[in-house]
């Protein structure tokens, strides 16, 4: 369920700063001992906690192990000398101090912040992009959405800034007589997936999953103003038929109590209220009894059908979803 009170917002955001606040220390710290003639561009894992994003990539792949949070992860430019890690060899990484450091190359220039003096990582935009080569179809795109959730300690992106970065970046490519970057058509797949203002991964995955049985796109976070005068926001709904999708993840018996009042309210309303748990993303027969019952009263309540017997791939609903956008 989104955030329903700025008490909940302000908690969250504090984790985040919590959690920044101590990659910033550890990588001020490793710049001390770095010895580099230029300064550390951080990035990937360590950009995501450097601007308080909360997403971590899955690190268990083999694949993966220089992503891993433990690692400071730095890029070079295309001319610099990449300096050797030993971590892609399967052993230590090159070590400064206390710190372990991967290095990774970029064939264009990337898209920078200052997060504190004297510490820079690659922007929302240049992460996403280096993240792709790595990521599956979903995973890029709960990244992108993290990247654009309502309550961020960075600048809050936009899909059109995704958009724009891209096409900078296919337009750099394509002066400078160069191949665009490995995963550049996986983020152009990505973006008609992806959403603006979330509150979680989980309401991500909720959303793909009605998508891929082609239902229509939710809206997310949708406002709604209760005849109390009281304003709440829907996680996911479809507003021509008042259907209301909530992920709940709270545990708390006050979040509960609190949150079953808000329930009556929206259905005092006229509105049909679905709810789902975390534990029913694992279960796919109880996530298909949940987008079978939205899409009848979807059909009740609008006289569309829109479930489609088999769902499709994400990649298959990418398509569509670009040739909607493209058309």
């Amino acid at each position: 369920m989104g955030y329903s009170d700025e008490t909940s917002a302000s908690e969250a955001r504090g984790l985040q700063r919590e959690r920044r606040d101590l990659e910033v220390q550890r990588c001020a710290a490793a710049e001390d001992v770095c010895g580099r003639q230029v300064a550390c561009i951080f990035a990937l894992t360590t950009a995501l906690a450097l601007m308080g994003l909360d997403w971590t990539p899955l690190t268990t792949k083999a694949t993966r192990r220089r992503l891993r949070p433990e690692y400071l992860q730095v890029v070079v430019g295309p001319s610099d000398f990449k300096p050797e890690d030993r971590i892609a060899g399967k052993r230590h990484g090159k070590i400064y101090g206390r710190f372990s450091v991967t290095y990774f190359k970029s064939g264009i220039p990337l898209k920078t912040i200052e997060v504190a003096p004297g510490v820079t990582c690659t922007s929302c935009a240049s992460t996403w992009l280096m993240f792709a080569q790595w990521l599956d179809l979903e995973e890029l795109v709960k990244l992108g959405d993290a990247m654009m959730r309502r309550y961020t300690l960075h600048e809050m992106m936009t899909i059109q800034d995704f958009v724009d970065f891209l096409d900078w970046v296919d337009e750099y490519a394509r002066r400078n007589h160069r191949y665009a970057p490995r995963g550049i058509m996986k983020c152009r797949k990505a973006l008609p997936l992806m959403a603006q203002g979330t509150d979680s991964a989980a309401e991500t995955m909720l959303r793909l999953i009605l998508i891929r049985y082609g239902l229509p796109i939710p809206r997310v976070n949708y406002r709604l103003i209760l005849h109390d005068g009281s304003l709440v926001f829907l996680d996911l709904a479809y507003p021509e038929a008042k259907i209301d999708i909530e992920y709940d993840g709270r545990h708390h018996r006050y979040q509960w109590a609190r949150d079953a009042q808000r329930t009556m309210k929206i259905r005092a309303e006229g509105w049909e209220y679905f709810q789902v748990t975390y534990e029913m993303f694992s279960d796919d027969e109880q996530m298909f009894m949940v987008v079978m019952l939205v899409a009848r009263c979807l059909k009740e309540r609008t006289g569309k059908d829109y479930l489609l017997p088999q769902p499709l791939t994400l990649e298959q609903a990418a398509d569509q979803r670009r040739a909607v956008w493209h058309g």
